[in-house]
């Protein structure tokens, strides 16, 4: 959020922006007037987005259905949906980089598994406009593989300009759609024309929790 407020320069309790943040684990956040309101993350990280090896959201009813039907145990179905589901389970890898060069070679199964990674994205990214009332100042990509995918910034994004959301692909495919500062990838024009900005913000998940726990130490 910090670094969102930087780039758009507005205090942080005006920002209303959505944030994607995509590696092996993923996870999107709608943040308005500076305050998460809504996450795809729920009690665990299984929740939400397809992820390299978990499955994100499914029918809540998969694992009875797997104990009660197939024999699998708690602990087997908990590893299944965890470990051994996602990405891999879709097309056999969790490597991105790999799925990606697949989907360039429009090959079938590598294909699907991104078109179903993109989905459900896009899914919780009409959500979350929603969710703020449609008053959005930027579409953030962070994490390892937002960073530096810009197929997945292109499928995420596409066909979405009625809805103020519009790339400028020249920018998002500069250094190769590989960022490591912070990037505008966003039409100018569409965001001069009450468009929302679309960022690339490099994330330091480390960074981050060394942060909190300092103040939460300092705090008591």
């Amino acid at each position: 959020l910090e670094a969102s407020r930087e780039v758009l320069g507005k205090p942080a309790e005006e920002v209303n922006c959505i944030i994607c943040h995509i590696g092996n684990g993923a996870s999107m956040a709608a943040i308005k007037n500076g305050k998460c309101v809504d996450t795809t993350m729920g009690l665990t990280p299984l929740e939400g987005l397809v992820m390299g090896t978990r499955t994100g959201d499914i029918d809540p009813a998969v694992p009875m259905h797997l104990m009660s039907n197939l024999g699998y145990t708690a602990q087997e179905v908990n590893d299944l949906l965890n470990k051994k589901s996602g990405l891999l389970g879709l097309c056999g890898t969790s490597d991105d980089r790999e799925i990606e060069q697949r989907t360039f070679d429009k090959e079938p199964v590598g294909t699907l598994a991104k078109k179903v990674q993109v989905h459900r994205m896009r899914k919780y990214l009409g959500a979350y406009m929603v969710a703020l009332d449609g008053e959005l100042d930027a579409l953030v990509f962070a994490g390892g593989m937002a960073e530096k995918s810009h197929l997945l910034r292109t499928l995420v994004c596409e066909n979405l300009g009625r809805l103020g959301l519009t790339l400028d692909e020249a920018r998002n495919q500069a250094e190769g759609g590989r960022f490591s500062a912070n990037t505008p990838i966003h039409s100018e024009a569409a965001a001069n024309a009450g468009g929302a900005q679309i960022w690339v913000v490099p994330t330091d998940e480390e960074l981050c929790i060394a942060q909190q726990a300092h103040a939460l130490v300092h705090a008591v």
